[in-house]
């Protein structure tokens, strides 16, 4: 597979309808190194984490994940529409004004050989401050209200995916704020990779995407308004109208791959998706069209959730991807590890992480990550849960 470099294409794209950007699983350095990144060479363990309000910790945390025997972290980068960073065009948590939170962990990650990939929460940009009053509210859609992503009902998306109010993927003034974004990221920071998350519309039972931009838009293309589209009546308009969402968001895949390999090619492109999304495609909301991504070659690895109560549930997120993976993408699945009091995000229903992490290596797969360094705290075994499947020392806080 070769890559082609793309000198022709600018930093925005916005114009491109079917971006042509091609990329090489060699960044991997699976098998072999890259030079100026650190990338595992044999099996990639990542962690999920987000960054402490004490940066005195990081070296702790990452002394913990190091004995574990991880070899890699996504860090929460950019969420809720704050960066942890300064001089980005989304603003700084407010916590970590007058630091560089992403150096810090850069430098202590890289002294101990851990890669540093960035978790970016893509059209998610703001949390509903009213229902979660500790965390700070992000004033980007506030000052831009027609990027926000709309019901049929000019409702925002927290109405159907609670909390969470997202940008429109379809705004072209949405994608190239993004761009930006990515384009300062990569530029400045010696980073490992970039994960893409919530590069979708939003969840829930209530359907979203209907913004002024979006229906005119779909009204050229189709002379119909979306908001008056029957699905039972006219499912071959509606399909129209599901494949126009999913293109917004392929699309800006693309572009953000293709500006991220022009500035740096040897850094990891992920993207954390939903498997089961074609199970139900047209009547699940998200419009996440994830195969076309593997199939453009827009990313280097794909990560399922793969959240199940047992191994068979597991497998089958796993499966449900792994036919579109091969030859074009890594596939490394997100396991979940189990913690010991339930709450709204995680439950204490997921298999041990030794057998969790077994199922993986059975079916031949060269990596995965876990779900989060905050549930390994709350597990029974904490960071020892790791000591015979990774042959680290395990040391570290147990769970309560």
């Amino acid at each position: 597979m070769k890559k082609k470099i793309k000198h022709a294409f600018t930093a925005l794209l916005i114009c491109t309808s079917l971006i042509s950007c091609t990329r090489t699983l060699s960044v991997l350095g699976i098998g072999g190194n890259v030079p100026g990144t650190i990338i595992p060479t044999s099996e990639f363990r990542g962690v999920w984490l987000r960054p402490p309000s004490d940066t005195d910790q990081i070296p702790v945390m990452l002394e913990r994940i190091e004995k574990a025997g991880f070899n890699a972290v996504f860090l929460e980068t950019m969420y809720h529409g704050f960066v942890i960073y300064p001089g980005s065009n989304f603003p700084q948590r407010p916590e970590y004004r007058g630091k560089d939170v992403l150096r810090i962990f850069l430098h202590e990650a890289h002294k101990r050989q851990i890669a540093v990939h960035c978790w970016t929460e893509v059209f998610y940009w703001q949390v509903d401050t009213e229902k979660y009053p500790k965390l700070p509210h992000s004033r980007i859609l506030d000052e831009n209200p027609s990027w926000r992503l709309l019901t049929a009902k000019g409702e925002t998306s927290d109405v159907s995916e609670n909390a969470h109010i997202f940008a429109d993927p379809s705004n072209p003034s949405v994608q190239a704020f993004l761009l930006e974004f990515y384009r300062d990221l990569v530029t400045r920071y010696n980073i490992d990779g970039v994960n893409l998350d919530y590069i979708r519309y939003s969840a829930g039972e209530i359907d979203t995407g209907y913004t002024a931009f979006a229906r005119k838009a779909f009204e050229r293309q189709t002379g119909v308004d979306p908001v008056t589209i029957d699905r039972e009546k006219k499912p071959d308009l509606w399909m129209k109208w599901v494949k126009w969402r999913e293109d917004q968001v392929s699309g800006f895949v693309g572009r953000a791959s293709c500006l991220i390999e022009e500035i740096k090619p040897d850094i990891m492109i992920s993207a954390a998706i939903f498997s089961g999304y074609y199970n139900s495609r047209g009547n699940h909301p998200i419009y996440q069209d994830w195969a076309s991504w593997i199939e453009r070659e827009y990313i280097d690895v794909i990560i399922p959730m793969a959240y199940g109560p047992n191994p068979e549930s597991i497998r089958k997120e796993i499966n449900e991807v792994a036919g579109y993976s091969k030859g074009k993408a890594f596939l490394f699945p997100a396991l979940a590890i189990s913690i010991t009091k339930e709450d709204s995000y995680g439950g204490a229903g997921h298999p041990p992480m030794d057998v969790q992490v077994q199922l993986v290596r059975s079916m031949g797969l060269k990596g995965h990550s876990v779900f989060c360094y905050g549930w390994i705290l709350k597990n029974r075994l904490g960071f020892n849960a790791f000591r015979e499947v990774y042959g680290g020392t395990g040391e570290g806080e147990k769970g309560s």
